[in-house]
């Protein structure tokens, strides 16, 4: 829950300290106020949201139920508001990891808008603080106490992501963190709201992609590892070292899939939902091989950011394949037309907007 800086720059030119604003004047003026408040909330990372509440909510189309649009847009509005609210809340907190971070990619070290001084840390707390109070309304409207305490429950846990005085990524357990907001509570929520119930399907779905949550986590810390433990951020992979986090990276591809194949043979995941699922193995196996052969070892910018960038992307596309999945085994079971042709739509906006991250990531 991680922008990006020219890729030409060596890590030793990364360590010169750049110029801060004085403290009288810690913004730009008019739009620049603006753009620096964007930087912050890192909305690159939103484009993720589309995808666990939608899948959720193809979920209960798939069991019968029927479409709600009210609850479907409240539960994507909350999925992006707590997780801007997380990234703002993570800038402050994370400020001095950051600082001491010099081997940063796009995708890892935050947005360095804080450390640069284009804006006073307090800003960004500020404005986490906003979206904390607006989180809690958006729990407050919801109408029944089953959704209200599961969606507490994301905003207290994406709070105390780097907050205290939990600070849950400074004590081993962001990883985990992670992996129980985004593909967890944020579609537990959004099912929630649709049926008054959390499907055995839904379960069943996500738990795979869990797995491959903690090791995607596990990848992007892996990049932030010296500047982490100078500072005494405590992620897994400083507290089990290089080489052991790697290990673990590579069983849980083969953990991952294995459990698919395991709930498919036992009948509890249909097929067609396996097959799509399935078919982001060759990402799997990429992103284990550049593991393997020490890509993220000497902490080269240059090399890791593909390999952060396909961590990051290989879950969210595991999800887009279960969505798929389920939409197409809806399909075949005769479900509401309008509601998988929305969601359908949905998926294929998604389908669009990475086709572009990933023209851009080829410029670059």
């Amino acid at each position: 829950m991680n922008t990006g800086r020219p890729q030409h720059l060596t890590p030793q030119s990364r360590a010169v300290p750049r110029p801060r604003r004085p403290a009288d004047d810690p913004v730009a003026p008019g739009g620049g106020r603006w753009r620096t408040l964007l930087r912050l909330a890192r909305l690159r990372f939103l484009l993720y949201n589309l995808l666990p509440v939608g899948l959720a909510v193809s979920v209960s189309v798939h069991q019968g139920y029927p479409l709600d649009l009210t609850w479907y847009a409240v539960a994507q509005v909350f999925a992006w508001t707590v997780h801007v609210m997380t990234h703002y809340c993570n800038e402050y907190f994370d400020l001095e990891a950051d600082r001491a971070n010099v081997y940063f990619t796009p995708w890892t070290g935050g947005s360095r808008a804080l450390v640069e001084g284009a804006v006073a840390p307090i800003v960004s707390l500020g404005a986490g603080f906003v979206l904390f109070g607006a989180s809690t309304l958006l729990v407050a409207v919801m109408p029944t106490w089953q959704a209200r305490l599961f969606a507490t429950a994301a905003v207290l846990l994406a709070w105390f992501y780097t907050a205290p005085p939990l600070r849950l990524n400074y004590r081993g357990a962001g990883e985990l963190t992670v992996a129980a907001i985004l593909n967890g509570l944020w579609p537990v929520v959004a099912v929630v709201l649709q049926t008054r119930t959390v499907p055995v399907l839904l379960l069943v779905v996500l738990a795979p992609t869990a797995v491959l949550q903690v090791a995607r986590m596990m990848v992007m810390n892996l990049g932030d590892r010296r500047s982490d433990e100078l500072v005494g951020k405590r992620t897994l992979p400083v507290i089990i070292g290089y080489h052991r986090a790697v290990r673990v990276i590579v069983a849980a591809q083969v953990v991952a899939y294995g459990l698919l194949t395991l709930l498919a043979v036992l009948g509890s995941l249909p097929w067609l939902v396996w097959a799509a699922m399935v078919a982001t193995v060759p990402l799997s196996v990429w992103l284990g091989r550049q593991l393997l052969v020490d890509a993220m070892a000497d902490l080269d910018p240059r090399r890791m950011t593909p390999v952060v960038f396909w961590a990051s992307n290989h879950v969210s596309l595991i999800v887009a394949a279960a969505m798929l999945g389920v939409l197409l085994d809806a399909t075949r079971r005769s479900a509401d037309t309008g509601a998988l042709a929305l969601l359908g739509a949905v998926l294929a906006g998604y389908g669009v907007l990475f086709a572009h991250r990933l023209w851009l990531a080829r410029r670059r």
